[in-house]
């Protein structure tokens, strides 16, 4: 069957030179739904896996399989960002000319209005830290892979790029794979909404259909309810849909 050109998808992934050798690269690489040999190839991993020494390669380049936070700041150095920043100082400078022109009660106005913008601003921060920490209890605490043609259990924040993982029922999904065998129910509810668990099979891609549709594609986070299939992971940390969700 004839495909339309490849699309372009921004996942870590080991970039090869053009004598054969892989070297890392982060950037624009080739869609994880294109042909599975394509994939095998880029992603440097064979049917035996990663060896432990180029699994821990990996990590050191592309970083843990987590979902990253920013270090949390004091309540009194985030205040002061809100009323620094290039806005605030606007309305600063309004306020002080209001005052300076003889209408205090415009100037008082805009000094109230600064105090309850820095307010709302500082909550919703607050919210979206704890958003953030809640999509970290999505990702399980270990992940079956395969390395050097075994099955072992890692730290879900040493899955890599290239990792071969094994998922079954009642597993969550610790990074973004696609099925090179088998097949699973999986629920995808924290993604898209549905209620009901899809079915995702080592299968080619679907012509047309958004990433989230694809059969072939599981995503971190997300949990399978049954079945058992083998992924190859080519997303990990915060280039999977749930870091993009936590950015």
């Amino acid at each position: 069957m004839k495909r339309s050109p490849r699309a372009v998808f921004s996942a870590q992934v080991p970039a090869r030179s053009a004598g054969g050798a892989g070297t890392e690269a982060t950037g624009e690489v080739t869609d994880p739904r294109e042909p599975l040999p394509l994939l095998r190839k880029e992603l440097g991993t064979g049917p035996s896996g990663l060896s432990g020494r180029e699994a821990s390669r990996r990590l050191a380049v592309y970083g843990p399989n987590q979902v990253r936070r920013r270090e949390r700041t004091s309540l009194a150095r985030e205040a002061a960002q809100q009323l620094a920043h290039p806005l605030a100082l606007l309305l600063w400078a309004a306020g002080a000319l209001a005052f300076v022109g003889g209408i205090p009660v415009l100037g008082w106005a805009i000094l109230a209005v600064i105090m309850v913008n820095a307010g709302f601003a500082l909550l919703q921060e607050r919210q979206a830290e704890r958003a953030v920490e809640a999509l970290e209890a999505y990702l399980p605490e270990r992940a079956k892979v395969i390395r050097d043609g075994e099955s072992r259990a890692v730290d879900v924040a040493e899955v890599a790029p290239g990792d071969l993982v094994v998922l079954e029922e009642g597993d969550k999904i610790p990074a973004d794979a696609r099925l090179v065998e088998g097949a699973v129910e999986v629920d995808l509810s924290m993604l898209t909404g549905e209620s009901m668990p899809v079915e995702r099979v080592a299968a080619p891609a679907e012509e047309g259909l958004a990433l989230l549709r694809e059969p072939n594609l599981v995503f971190s986070g997300t949990t399978c309810v049954g079945g058992r299939a083998v992924g190859i992971v080519f997303a990990t940390g915060g280039h999977t849909e749930l870091g993009r969700i936590a950015a």
